[in-house]
C-alpha cells in the first residue's frame, strides 16, 4: 500500500528578506492583492458583466521590537526621519519538499510605526502594516 504524504508549507520553512538581510525576528507576514470589481447592470434584474478596476497591494509584517529598532536605525542611518520614510522590496521564500516558491513585494512602504508594551509581556511584538506598488508571485530569483 502506498503512503500519501500531504505535507504543506510551514512557517519554519519561510524566510523574509528586506533591505538585504533576513528578518530573524519575524513573527508573521501576510500580503494581499486586491482588485476593485463591480457588477454592471443594464435593463433587467441581472448584471450584464463584471467590471474590473484598479489593483491594490497591502500587507502586514509582524516583528519583534529588536527588528523594528534595526529597521528604524537603518532608516536614520540612510538620512530618513524613521522607518515610515523607507521604500523597499520584500522577498518572501517558501520551501516545501525541496521546491522553492518566491514572491516579491515591490516598493513596500510601512504606514504605521507602533511601539509599546504591557505589564507581564515577555517580549514586544509589533504589526507593521504596509502598502506596495506591486506583488509578483512565484518568481524565479
Amino acid at each position: 500500500m502506498s503512503v500519501f504524504n500531504s505535507k504543506e508549507y510551514s512557517y519554519c520553512k519561510m524566510s523574509v528578506t528586506l533591505l538585504g538581510r533576513p528578518l530573524t525576528g519575524l513573527r508573521g507576514m501576510e500580503y494581499t492583492t486586491k482588485m476593485a470589481k463591480e457588477a454592471l447592470f443594464g435593463a433587467g434584474t441581472n448584471p450584464k458583466s463584471i467590471q474590473h478596476g484598479r489593483r491594490e497591494y497591502e500587507g502586514t509584517l509582524t516583528v519583534l521590537q529588536s527588528e523594528l529598532e534595526a529597521l528604524n536605525r537603518a532608516a536614520k542611518e540612510a538620512g530618513y526621519t524613521d522607518c515610515l520614510d523607507l521604500e523597499f522590496d520584500i522577498i518572501v521564500t517558501y520551501l516545501d519538499n525541496g521546491m522553492l516558491t518566491t514572491d516579491k513585494v515591490c516598493c513596500a512602504s510601512i504606514t504605521e510605526f507602533p511601539k509599546g508594551m504591557k505589564e507581564g509581556d515577555l517580549n514586544s511584538e509589533h504589526a507593521l502594516p504596509f502598502i506596495a506598488l506591486r506583488i509578483e508571485t512565484n518568481i524565479t530569483a
